[in-house]
């Protein structure tokens, strides 16, 4: 139990389509790009998505990482064509699994990754995790800053940055309901308006950013980490991922302010600015949590981000000395 309430249990979250409920075709080119019938299948626990994502590996030892979607799960769908498409085009120097196969089948996407020696993160983050996980992003941010050419000629642009981070700002002008918050920011929505109506600035810069670091997006081995899950990437500023992954860390009980500052994503910020994107992301997560559940996706959802708006709110709130 942290400050803010049960921990999400981030290697467990996932509620997922089987190996049985793969169409046959689908199961086919998986045994194919393998050479053989799967002997052992472990399915992944982490993640929110109900997509298919297992460890398959067969009899003769080959074995691979698979992810699947069907037209059931529009979402996953197109988030894994999307990764099928990012993945390729990054650079070297990107700690991310390598993408071995991808094939659209009868309205499925499937793809095939290198199978890494590692695990999920969990809660609570050792120090030698985060340390690990913090690493892979500097390198990562490093190689794509700034942003490559290849993943500019796939079409990654700087998109408007959505509502969705700038709650505040809509609850200030009357076009939202407000939702609940946290003792330390009841009253405060003009000066948290204030901060996120400048995220489009902050975010402002020559880089490609992964849009959703979270340590549930990450592998973890003896001695590095690896980023999955590259769907949302988009031409803004690293440091805001970084944050991103911080929250949790705060959450978590980590000196975050301290890792923000040390880590090289965070050269030139402003501590405004980590102000402004730190109540742009009190106010997703606790906007979105009060939402209906999402079809298709982990129960655990909607308690993620509670949890994670709670930790991004006291983070703030620290910062800003309210209380």
């Amino acid at each position: 139990m942290s400050r803010f309430g049960p921990t999400v249990p981030y290697d467990a979250t996932a509620v997922r389509d089987t190996w049985a409920t793969l169409p046959p075709i689908v199961q086919d080119r998986i045994i194919a790009e393998l050479g053989g019938k799967p002997s052992d299948i472990k399915m992944a626990g982490g993640g929110f998505s109900g997509a298919f994502a297992a460890r398959v590996r067969t009899e003769s030892g080959a074995e691979l990482f698979v992810k699947a979607a069907g037209p059931d799960r529009p979402f996953s769908l197109h988030a894994l064509r999307q990764e099928a498409r990012v993945n390729p085009a990054l650079p070297q120097g990107v700690p991310a699994p390598r993408l071995e196969f991808a094939a659209d089948i009868d309205d499925w996407i499937v793809l095939g990754f290198e199978v890494l020696d590692g695990r999920a993160p969990t809660l609570p983050m050792s120090p030698r995790d985060l340390d690990l996980m913090l690493d892979a992003w500097a390198a990562a941010a490093a190689a794509l800053t700034p942003a490559p050419q290849q993943l500019l000629d796939l079409g990654v642009t700087a998109l408007p940055i959505h509502d969705h981070l700038r709650q505040f700002s809509l609850i200030a002008a009357g076009d939202i309901e407000p939702f609940p918050l946290p003792p330390a920011l009841e009253g405060r929505i003009d000066e948290l308006a204030q901060l996120d109506q400048h995220i489009e600035a902050a975010l402002t810069a020559d880089s490609v950013m992964h849009f959703d670091l979270r340590p549930d997006n990450m592998i973890v081995g003896a001695d590095q980490a690896w980023i999955c899950d590259w769907n949302w990437v988009q031409v803004h500023s690293t440091w805001f991922d970084t944050a991103c992954l911080l929250v949790a860390a705060h959450g978590d009980g980590h000196d975050a302010d301290a890792l923000f500052w040390a880590h090289p994503t965070s050269a030139g910020v402003t501590p405004d600015q980590l102000d402004t994107g730190l109540a742009s992301i009190t106010g997703y997560y606790l906007g979105r949590s009060v939402e209906p559940p999402f079809p298709d996706v982990s129960p655990y959802m909607r308690a993620h981000q509670r949890w994670s708006g709670l930790a991004a709110a006291d983070w703030l709130a620290q910062r800003r000395g309210w209380s």
